[in-house]
């Protein structure tokens, strides 16, 4: 058992597969880079030619040391190939304070920019506490998974402390949203009366649409 266990490090490594989620639409992480990490993880920390240089844990712990990556699995099969999985974090808006800049996962979780790419998403504008992350993320899900919201809302910006502004797509507009909360609620009473009034008259008629008080909307004209 011992010699077969010991041939089988020996092997050369056949290939390295590399697989990356969404690699045709998000590109933080490419095959390269993660070919690079592999090199650098391996018992040398040069090059990784055969099966005894891989060390996967220490692989797989360098891959989620990367800001990028959400989560990955290395293993080695009988046929002497490594195989890599790695998922990609996903962001869903881009923050913009006074002193950084950086993405929103779906799980509020905040990561870097990138140099090397960029994917155009919500921005969200304003002093954001780390506190503010989740409830930020859950609205922007929202606003992303309906056509006719997210056709017309390009950005969020806090105006102070629980008051945020939804900014449409039409100048001089803007959604008073108030703090972030009943999400859901809020955010059909704005399509209903998108489709009862807005739809013919335009958001160009109005100035500004409220959406601070409870089950009702207060549209204020030019």
């Amino acid at each position: 058992m011992n010699f077969a266990i010991k041939r089988h490090d020996n092997r050369d490594i056949n290939e390295i597969n590399i697989q990356i989620d969404n690699s045709d639409r998000i590109q933080f992480i490419t095959k390269d880079m993660v070919k690079q990490i592999v090199d650098q993880s391996s018992h040398n920390g040069i090059q990784a030619n055969k099966i005894k240089d891989i060390n996967t844990i220490k692989t797989e712990e360098s891959l989620n040391a990367n800001p990028f990556i959400l989560k990955n699995n290395v293993y080695i099969d009988l046929n002497g190939e490594i195989n890599i999985h790695v998922v990609q974090k996903q962001p869903i808006a881009r923050i913009k304070t006074n002193k950084d800049e950086f993405y929103l996962d779906n799980y509020g979780n905040s990561f870097p920019l990138s140099k090397n790419f960029s994917l155009p998403c919500l921005l969200v504008n304003g002093e954001i506490q780390e506190d503010e992350y989740e409830g930020i993320a859950n609205l922007v899900q929202v606003i992303c998974k309906d056509n006719l919201l997210k056709n017309h809302i390009v950005g969020i910006e806090k105006v102070k402390k629980d008051l945020y502004h939804l900014i449409l797509n039409v100048p001089d507009c803007y959604i008073e949203y108030g703090k972030i909360e009943n999400n859901k609620q809020k955010l059909t009473n704005l399509k209903e009366f998108y489709t009862k009034y807005l739809d013919y008259v335009g958001f160009s008629t109005y100035k500004k649409i409220s959406l601070m008080y409870d089950n009702q909307i207060v549209a204020t004209k030019r």
